[in-house]
């Protein structure tokens, strides 16, 4: 409520020539690999695929004789795998029957078995506790309209409660600022967004998650009436903690702990998962961030609580202190920079090697040897912060449960470099869930500049074998490079890495 108080105060597509085929009985043109029907084979039939196989929702019907490349009168993870195949030029014919599994040995093997491991079993992975799929959301009336209206619906489906302008909401009751706080209870698998409105004005569309409680109006930004959240009922808005470090760089790095409200240090029996974010200045209040903006993570995480959820400790590792030792800091050195970089030299050479080593070898231990904390590790970040969590991710698969990238540069290398990058990595373990947001509003050249590379990766990353159920691309036509976007989404983020 303190805080509460102070607030009212770039794509590259490869195109191939694929053969038609025709069936013997309807006589239809059979376009082997066009799993999507598009007439176009692409990275986007190996995740139609791959989601068909594992019963996720796919935007149209899936072609089943054109995705049978081989011929086995299934659809699975060997015809996803073919398709990536021909895509990346080693096969360059369809239908292929090469990979149809061999018949069983006819003998046992003579290998004699290997003794029994001596190692003692590994201990089981921190688990999530999970939230209920209906959740209430709050709105406070802190512009006192006369008649409060929440649309809720479906942002894939199109699917809606109520016609614009949505329910009329009734019986408020009023808080200690006299405002009066209105509230509406939804199924978040059903309805994952909605507008609060008085028919004529309205907030922008807000995330519905199983991290939302409350909301507020909040001042316009672009023409948006953006919402601040809370986390509705409580009070207590945790604590931070700052440690400066040194950095190898020569200079003290500020990491900023946050820790919610009920964290204990002496109660050993309650363990938190971390969240590590890129840009700690602009995570948790107003009066630090560089944009009038902040991230909002703890009025989020205390929302979450709120729902029923655990709790979760924030660290955010500041940026350096101009915007040149921030490009450096946060930019991997990969290859060549693209033309987009422009003369900004600050990019050249990148330090985010640097910056990844000091957060799992430096900021990590320090974290865990001083704070209740279990195995479940995430890593965050936005705009140059959202290449560098990703790079981090990347590089350190086995250390992160998950992966958040908003509004990523992903844009400062080509197409080339990251297959360059990707297809050196082993994604055939455990790897991170990974949420990708980007906006793409008319009023944000920078924005609209990073939406291609940004909104592309998955699918480039699928190619190279990362599963696609593993990762998920979030846009708003209307989001801004702004912490006030990133704020909205971040609960959504929260919900997907931690699989509430």
């Amino acid at each position: 409520m303190k805080k509460r108080l102070i607030s009212l105060l770039l794509c590259a597509a490869l195109v191939f020539f694929v053969p038609a085929y025709f069936s013997a009985v309807s006589g239809a043109a059979i376009l082997y690999g066009d799993a999507d029907d598009d007439e176009d084979i692409n990275v986007m039939d190996v995740t139609y695929v791959q989601r068909y196989e594992l019963g996720i929702p796919i935007p149209t019907a899936i072609n089943t004789v054109n995705a049978d490349v081989d011929g086995d009168e299934e659809i699975n993870i060997i015809d996803a795998t073919l398709i990536q195949r021909y895509i990346a030029g080693i096969i360059d014919s369809f239908p292929v029957e090469a990979m149809k599994p061999t018949e069983a040995p006819t003998q046992a093997p003579t290998i004699a078995p290997t003794e029994a491991p001596t190692e003692a079993p590994t201990e089981p992975e921190d688990e999530v506790t999970k939230i209920g799929n209906t959740i209430t959301a709050r709105f406070t009336n802190n512009k006192n309209w006369t008649t409060v209206n929440a649309y809720l619906f479906n942002s894939k489906t199109g699917a809606y409660l109520t016609k614009w302008p949505g329910k009329t909401l009734t019986n408020p009751v009023t808080n200690d600022l006299g405002e009066k706080v209105y509230s509406i209870t939804a199924d978040v698998t059903q309805y994952d967004r909605v507008i609060f409105n008085n028919g004529s004005t309205q907030t922008h569309d807000l995330p519905l998650t199983k991290a939302s409680s409350g909301y507020f109006i909040q001042k316009a930004l672009n023409n948006h009436l953006m919402a601040g959240l809370y986390p509705y009922g409580q009070e207590a808005e945790g604590s931070i903690n700052t440690v400066n470090m040194d950095y190898p760089d020569g200079y003290k790095k500020a990491v900023y702990i946050w820790t919610p409200a009920g964290y204990d240090p002496a109660d050993k029996t309650k363990k938190y998962s971390v969240l590590y974010m890129c840009d700690g200045q602009n995570l948790f209040g107003q009066a630090t961030t560089l944009s009038g903006y902040e991230w909002e993570c703890d009025e989020t995480v205390l929302s979450m609580m709120q729902n029923g959820g655990d709790g979760v400790i924030v660290v955010g590792v500041a940026c350096g202190d101009t915007n040149a030792r921030r490009n450096h800091e946060l930019t991997p050195n990969l290859g060549k920079l693209s033309s987009a970089v422009g003369g900004d030299t600050s990019y050249q050479n990148g330090g985010g090697k640097v910056f990844s080593d000091f957060v799992t070898d430096t900021v990590i231990p320090y974290v865990e040897s001083n704070y209740n904390v279990n195995s479940i590790r995430g890593i965050a970040g936005s705009s140059s912060g959202g290449i560098e969590a990703f790079y981090i991710g990347m590089e350190n698969m086995d250390k992160f449960r998950y992966i958040g990238a908003l509004s990523p540069a992903f844009i400062l290398y080509d197409r080339a470099v990251w297959d360059s990058y990707l297809s050196a990595k082993d994604f055939s373990g455990n790897v991170p869930r990974i949420y990708f947001f980007c906006g793409n509003s008319e009023k944000d050249p920078l924005e609209q500049a990073l939406y291609p590379n940004a909104t592309a990766m998955e699918g480039w990353m699928t190619t190279h074998g990362y599963p696609a159920e593993k990762m998920i691309t979030v846009t708003d036509t209307n989001a801004t490079h702004s912490e006030a976007f990133w704020a909205l989404y971040f609960p959504d983020m929260l919900s997907y890495c931690l699989d509430l």
